[in-house]
């Protein structure tokens, strides 16, 4: 079996990485190896070891891929935020060098499946249950496309995301050939005539699909991360409008100086999508459980501040 090592910071953990991801339903993770359970480059192992990663499969190809699944396929860099935050920005990147948003854009359905049914539910608990479930139940994704609502949501779950699924896959396989070929601009209406998807879902898709790094999903998560610092509080403002986002783009929307996503992108350019997966596992795995004296951001963090 071809082997292919990668050379990374020590740093580098495979949970850190796959923890933020829409990938993550579809890998198994175990003693610093990385196993893809499902779909594209099935059966690849990338195992962590020291500052390397060995990465090992049956085809070339898929060795090459290993990049994307990894998070390794690009290097964050502040170089396009805005003088205002890129002290912020700096910081981030200097201590996240190694983190990368962990993708797979050939296992486009199992993503958008993902991706769409995240929304106002908690993806480790509820959404990596029902996407392993689909999976372990019917091999794929699409191949609930044959299957009724009713069997989906006793087979998987009664929550409206598993109910609402259906109608959505089935009108984005419509889509789908469209969605592969086009740029994130012109992806941007088609995706969001799908009912169901709104700006969330449409800007997550565009970051781990169509791998615009611009594009950062705006979410309870992002709101709380940016109203700890009072140097990125200014950025939180409304939330962006499906209306809008369906008739405008950003730059012609005349809602978009009270739009936080516009605001967002405006300060952090290309690095958007990336402090957008930060500020998430932040959130998660830090902020909420309150580990304030491991965190290299707490001397500019308002809560870390009033608590003292």
């Amino acid at each position: 079996m071809p082997i292919h090592v990668i050379d990374t910071d020590m740093n580098y953990d495979l949970q850190l990485v796959m923890y933020p991801s829409f990938l993550l339903p579809l890998v198994s993770i175990s003693d610093n190896t990385l196993t893809k359970m499902w779909g594209v480059c099935r059966g690849l192992r990338a195992r962590k070891s020291g500052a390397k990663i060995i990465v090992e499969h049956g085809d070339s190809q898929c060795i090459e891929y290993a990049y994307e699944i990894l998070g390794l396929w690009f290097t964050p860099s502040a170089d396009s935020v805005s003088d205002d935050y890129r002290d912020f920005a700096e910081i981030l990147v200097e201590n996240y060098s190694w983190f990368g948003i962990a993708t797979s854009p050939l296992d486009d359905v199992e993503l958008f499946a993902s991706i769409f049914l995240s929304q106002n539910t908690d993806f480790h608990v509820n959404v990596v249950k029902w996407m392993s479930r689909i999976l372990e139940i019917y091999g794929s994704i699409d191949a609930v496309l044959s299957v009724s609502v009713d069997r989906l949501v006793k087979d998987v779950g009664k929550s409206y995301q598993v109910r609402n699924l259906l109608q959505a896959l089935n009108k984005y396989m419509e889509l789908r050939n469209t969605l592969i070929a086009c740029n994130s601009e012109e992806a941007r209406p088609a995706l969001l005539s799908i009912k169901g998807v709104g700006p969330k879902v449409l800007h997550s898709y565009l970051l781990f699909v169509k791998k615009d790094l611009n594009c950062a999903a705006v979410d309870k998560n992002l709101l709380s991360f940016l109203k700890r610092f009072e140097v990125l509080s200014n950025i939180v403002a409304d939330m962006p409008r499906k209306d809008m986002c369906t008739k405008y783009s950003c730059q012609f929307c005349s809602f978009n100086k009270r739009c936080t996503y516009y605001r967002f992108h405006r300060a952090f350019g290309r690095l958007s999508g990336w402090i957008q997966t930060i500020a998430y596992m932040h959130n998660k795995l830090l902020c909420r459980n309150r580990l304030c004296e491991r965190c290299f951001l707490k001397h500019m963090c308002k809560d870390f501040r009033d608590r003292r």
